[in-house]
């Protein structure tokens, strides 16, 4: 009942906002405006340290200024150009209005944005609203289908989130930056979110990254850290750490681009959306076999059982991965079996071009 009264509060705030921009003559919501620059300055600053150390600060843009994520709900995001506020997570629909060159603020989209991964069919996210005509937005085209056949809706793939994104450096920096770094790997394990707790042994996981770049010539280590990871990890004075900042960073998968763009490959004990990531970008593979361990204890009986499905289905796809990289000739190299593995989970082939995106996005609000 409080979950309802939250999300009746959230769209009649939002009907306010639209109905005094029509009265107004407003095209802007000029707070978002001013958020999205607050966030860019963090990540600007970030990415122009040297030497490089792109860990943006996990800090959130309310009411005009940035305050700690402490004791905010896990999934809090106070920006409001989408109808949905989970729409707004990663930066998802500005990576798509960007891409579209549709104005960033203003009109929000006819669509939820699923900007997660999800592998089984029982996973939850949104359901359907009456103002989303065009319905969902994912990124392959299995899941699209299964939110079809639950919801009886509009649901479509779009490919991989990361492909609408763009790094935050030009491409004469990044080869400056890539020629600094040397053959570069980029280390991104299992995380937790919301109430599901995950736990990787970080010492097993470090030794095991030292041992990999060491026997695949890589000179160079960044180790991505979740904003609800701990700061402090003892890891080797010569590895980099980086951050993407809070979920709320419009420019997150801006970040995480660069950090994608600048490696060669990466190594991960987690099935999650940033595996598929480097695979669209032709990154090499490595699976680290030090198991996360997931904590569904603050969950109900009901979220725990959906959570223990998705957790197995993702120990499934993991296992076919990890034979999938032992047969292939060089156990860092993508194969086109490993994207067909993938591809109805990231939907390869369903990315977009920018006049094909745009015509999709400019269907007309309910």
């Amino acid at each position: 009942m409080l979950e309802r009264w939250r999300r009746l509060r959230r769209e009649l705030g939002w009907h306010q906002r639209s109905w005094r921009r029509q009265l107004l003559g407003e095209r802007t919501e000029p707070s978002e405006w001013q958020g999205l620059a607050a966030y860019r300055g963090l990540v600007q600053q970030a990415w122009r340290q040297a030497p490089l150390h792109p860990e943006v600060v996990a800090d959130v843009w309310s009411g005009g200024q940035f305050r700690s994520t402490a004791g905010l709900p896990a999934f809090f995001n106070p920006s409001q150009r989408e109808r949905e506020g989970s729409s707004h997570h990663y930066g998802h629909d500005i990576q798509l209005k960007r891409h579209a060159e549709l104005p960033l603020v203003g009109r929000p989209l006819p669509f939820l944005l699923e900007h997660g991964l999800k592998v089984s069919e029982e996973a939850q996210f949104e359901t359907p609203r009456p103002w989303a005509r065009g319905g969902y937005l994912c990124m392959g085209p299995l899941r699209a289908r299964w939110l079809q056949e639950r919801y009886g809706c509009a649901a479509q793939a779009i490919g991989p989130w990361i492909l609408y994104a763009r790094p935050l450096l030009e491409d004469a920096e990044l080869a400056e930056r890539r020629q600094q770094l040397g053959k570069t790997l980029l280390v991104v394990l299992a995380h937790s979110w919301d109430r599901v707790q995950r736990h990787s042994d970080d010492q097993a996981c470090i030794a095991a990254v030292e041992a990999l770049s060491q026997r695949q010539g890589y000179r160079s280590v960044i180790w991505l850290r979740h904003w609800q990871d701990p700061p402090a990890l003892p890891l080797p004075p010569s590895w980099i750490v980086a951050c993407n900042g809070h979920r709320s960073n419009p420019w997150f998968l801006d970040s995480l681009r660069t950090l994608l763009e600048l490696s060669d490959g990466l190594a991960s004990n987690a099935f999650g959306t940033h595996l598929g990531y480097a695979v669209a970008l032709d990154k090499s593979i490595h699976w680290l076999h030090q198991q996360a361990q997931q904590d569904l204890s603050a969950l109900t009986a009901e979220q725990a059982a959906r959570e223990a499905a998705e957790w197995q289905e993702r120990e499934r796809l993991s296992t076919a991965l990890q034979q999938l990289l032992q047969q292939a000739d060089s156990a860092s190299e993508p194969t086109g079996r490993l994207r067909e593995l993938l591809e109805p989970y990231w939907g390869f082939t369903h990315h977009r071009d920018p006049q094909a995106l745009r015509h999709l996005l400019s269907q007309p609000l309910a």
